[in-house]
């Protein structure tokens, strides 16, 4: 791998394949000159902490001034708010938003477990911690350090999934991972020091010092742990005569040199490096840390200034009125003379109220002719320095304005503000101070950028399957999971799929959010008024309005969050149009509403030949009845016709026999 901007990497004073001994010397001299670099840049930064800290003896030996006023405190308190408000959280998304489960599930991995590595108050300290660094001495440097804790554990047959037995019948032990962790550091600013260049390109080596005690030389694994000279120990000022070993440590540099990809572990004064490690974490990029944060920088140094270098004039001036605002205050008293033939008078200016002093009327007589009060005391007269304060406290706030001015912290940024303003006003210098810090808070955001893909690097390359599903709580055996894992072991592949980025780190506007929300919606709501109509009349144009909505989300801020679920439901709908284009078409409604009405003609004809069927079954059945009560009525009469004609026929013959046996006019009777 060659770095970029390191020019001709086989130069003479290249330090691969370097022994030990040659390895200390080397590192040593190149050591001593990046201190001798580095002096003035951390003797201001020394004096600049001194001074937010309000130091009396460090402010003492560095200048020898009355009050002070804490206007760098000030300042870097609304400056750490203002480009570190809140901790950022992970942005993991697919790189071209295309729709590859592969990288979603990769993505899904990633921010996962960054986020749960960020779950602890390390994390955000160290990050709050660079950026004090960075508003204070000028920077701020935070590395990142892999861990990992190993034991034995009993082997597992796959197959069975029961312990492998040795042939002495116990259980066949393996060395295994059983703890990973990856978390960021703070670096102290005058720990961390780096080859002297102009920019950050042509750094080629970096260290970080750190002191270590004899245990800790021997858990790092250090050969001649005990013969490593102990060359820290606190400052007793004298009150001992000899410091104990307990209490000294070792001041070790940990070198990081990218021409040789190697860690060198250096101690001044003794004679061969500690250890030689090649490519401990094998990132992209070699270093375990993004580019530190820089406050002031020119392009012929990478030693950058303070903050507090644009304004120290200033601040110096301000401190110089604030010591005469403070002894004038102190001139301000009552003070006179009075006639001492009447000592009664000093107790005046201790009485309270409604108290009146006693005297004779000798005295008091001399106290008139004096002209009373007025003529026994004569004060002095404080109204000159009375002006003299306004004019310096006009004066203090020109200062301090022009202080603001220069640092670009407006009275908007401060939480201050005219009530007299218009709200265009105070929009108008909002925009103006954000303006003046976006630089700064973009630098920083860039910073937790890096440091964040150096972390998921990281935890990439180091981390096991069975970890990563443990923490995302994906199963390890699902064959989605195994291929996004395989994908993470490659960084060319991991590198083209998902992007890597972070949350804002400064408060957004509540105000300016719930705009963008609304615009958000109105925008959408519009979109789906015009196409959703389309999209049913033509299905074809669901991908191209699809691509469209996606494009438009993006632009909002507000949007971002919605991206996988308007995704996810662009998905479900082409899945839709594509099941129904492999059925049949759908029938002409006109010829659905004319079979329709064809069979309600039908049903309702049916139904009013089921009627008529009934009602003629019915007139036959009473047709019937009818026809067999006449026949009934019928057969009675003529059985009653017959009856009557058998009467009659009776009668007749009666009466015939009757008119036959009577006798004839004239006629005797007949004889019996």
């Amino acid at each position: 791998m060659t770095p970029a901007g390191t020019g001709d990497l086989e130069r003479e004073d290249e330090p691969k394949g370097m022994t030990p001994e040659e390895a200390s010397r080397h590192w040593q001299l190149q050591i001593a000159l990046a201190e001798k670099a580095c002096k003035e840049f951390w003797d201001t930064g020394s004096k600049v902490e001194a001074r937010y800290k309000s130091d009396k003896d460090s402010l003492t030996r560095i200048k020898k001034s009355g009050k002070r006023f804490a206007i760098l405190y000030s300042n870097t308190e609304t400056l750490k708010s203002a480009l570190y408000a809140r901790t950022p959280k992970p942005d993991v998304r697919r790189r071209f938003g295309d729709k590859d489960p592969i990288a979603r599930t990769v993505a899904e991995i990633i921010e996962r477990t960054l986020s749960y590595c960020a779950d602890n108050t390390k994390h955000d300290r160290a990050y709050r911690a660079g950026v004090h660094d960075l508003t204070l001495p000028g920077r701020g440097v935070v590395r990142l350090k892999y861990e990992a804790e190993t034991s034995k554990v009993p082997e597992v047959d796959p197959m069975t999934g029961q312990p492998m037995m040795g042939q002495d019948g116990q259980p066949v032990m393996t060395e295994r991972i059983t703890e990973q962790e990856v978390e960021e550091c703070h670096v102290y600013w005058k720990d961390f020091l780096w080859e002297p260049g102009r920019s950050w390109s042509d750094v080629t080596w970096l260290s970080f010092k750190s002191r270590m005690s004899r245990e800790d030389l021997k858990e790092n694994g250090f050969e001649d742990a005990d013969k490593v000279p102990l060359n820290w120990e606190p400052d007793a000022e004298g009150r001992v005569k000899e410091v104990p070993e307990a209490l000294k440590q070792a001041e070790v540099y940990e070198v990081w040199c990218k021409r040789s990809e190697t860690r060198y572990w250096i101690v001044k004064g003794y004679p061969k490096a500690l250890r030689i490690d090649d490519d401990p974490y094998e990132l992209e990029g070699f270093w375990p840390m993004a580019e530190p944060l820089s406050a002031i920088l020119g392009t012929d140094s990478y030693i950058p200034a303070p903050f507090y270098a644009s304004y120290e004039d200033q601040a110096e001036d301000l401190d110089e009125l604030t010591g005469r605002i403070s002894m004038l205050v102190k001139a301000l008293r009552r003070r006179g003379v009075y006639d001492s033939g009447v000592a009664e008078l000093k107790r005046l200016s201790r009485a309270g109220d409604n108290e009146f002093i006693p005297v004779d009327g000798q005295k008091y007589n001399l106290v008139l002719q004096s002209g009373g009060l007025k003529g026994a005391f004569q004060t002095e007269d404080i109204k000159p320095i009375a002006d003299v304060l306004v004019g310096l406290y006009e004066q203090r706030d020109r200062l301090i304005a022009a202080i603001y001015e220069v640092s670009g912290i407006s009275d908007i940024i401060r939480g201050s503000s005219n009530p007299n303003e218009t709200a265009t006003a105070q929009n108008i210098k909002a925009q103006f101070g954000s303006m003046r810090l976006r630089d700064a808070q973009r630098e920083v955001q860039r910073w937790v950028r890096d440091s964040y893909r150096i972390k998921a690097e990281l935890i990439c390359q180091n981390f096991e399957p069975e970890k990563l599903a443990q923490i995302t709580g994906m199963d390890a055996n699902d064959e989605l999971f195994q291929q996004a894992v395989q994908v993470l072991r490659s960084d060319d592949r991991r590198g083209y799929q998902v992007d890597i980025e972070t949350d804002s780190t400064v408060f957004e506007d509540a105000e300016a959010e719930k705009q963008s929300r609304v615009e958000f919606l109105t925008a959408m709501g519009g979109f789906a008024q015009q196409w959703i109509p389309m999209i049913q009349a033509v299905p074809e144009m669901s991908k191209l309005a699809g691509a469209m909505l996606s494009f438009g989300v993006r632009g909002f801020k507000a949007g971002r969050a919605l991206e996988d679920e308007i995704d996810e439901a662009m998905k479900a709908i082409e899945q839709k149009i594509a099941q129904a284009a492999q059925q049949p078409p759908p029938p002409d409604p006109a010829v659905v509403k004319a079979e329709a009405e064809m069979k309600r003609d039908e049903a309702k004809f049916g139904f009013e030949m089921q009627s008529k069927e009934a009602e003629f079954g019915m007139r036959q059945a009473e047709m019937a009845m009818d026809l067999e009560a006449k026949q009934a009525d019928l057969a009675v009469k003529q059985q009653s016709n017959a009856i009557d004609l058998e009467k009659q026929a009776a009668i007749a013959a009666f009466q015939r026999d009757a008119r036959m046996n009577a006798p004839k006019a004239g006629s005797a009777p007949r004889k019996q």
